[in-house]
């Protein structure tokens, strides 16, 4: 029994861990969102009262909210509340439906390593060339580098989850 508490400690610790580095993220998330309603909102202000909006809202709303979905997906898939498909899994009992898990989760994980790969070359490629938006001439490459990362840590994430899985916490259900 003593070699269990060495190994459960480090499944705690890799827990926590990660935990962290999905709630920075999922900040930036949250903040991107705010961002985009305070940017809005100010737009909204400048156009109807002194005839003049920002000539870059849109341009940075649609960067702020690329950066939120990718920031605040590892938290999603490491508390296990994103969008499942579960018709198959839904049927199936025993090892069948564990065998439909990890089908669903290798899907997950393929999908993450081939997107961060080409991400990486795309983020690579603006940052090497200094590339900016359009209007406002906003760098890009940070924002491509934590959608990037993101997503990386979304797979992370999901390997996390298919060696540890958990069951939602009836709080962390986004609808009833």
């Amino acid at each position: 029994m003593s070699g269990l508490a060495p190994v459960a400690a480090t499944h705690r610790g890799v827990e926590r861990v990660l935990r962290i580095i999905a709630g920075a993220l999922a900040a930036v998330g949250a903040f991107s969102l705010a961002g985009i309603f305070v940017l809005v909102f100010a737009s909204v202000l400048m156009r109807y009262v002194w005839g003049q909006p920002f000539n870059f809202t849109e341009e940075l709303s649609g960067l702020l909210m690329t950066l939120a979905v990718f920031t605040l997906l590892p938290a999603t898939v490491l508390k296990e509340v994103h969008i499942r498909v579960t018709v198959m899994s839904g049927l199936t009992q025993g090892a069948l439906q564990r065998t439909v898990f990890l089908v669903g989760q290798l899907i997950l994980l393929t999908f993450c390593v081939l997107f961060v790969r080409e991400a990486w070359a795309i983020s690579e490629f603006t940052y090497n060339l200094n590339l900016k938006s359009e209007q406002s001439r906003l760098p890009l490459a940070p924002f491509l580098m934590l959608a990037t990362a993101g997503m990386g840590l979304a797979g992370v994430a999901g390997l996390w989850r298919t060696l540890r899985p958990i069951a939602p916490q009836a709080d962390d259900e986004v609808h009833p």
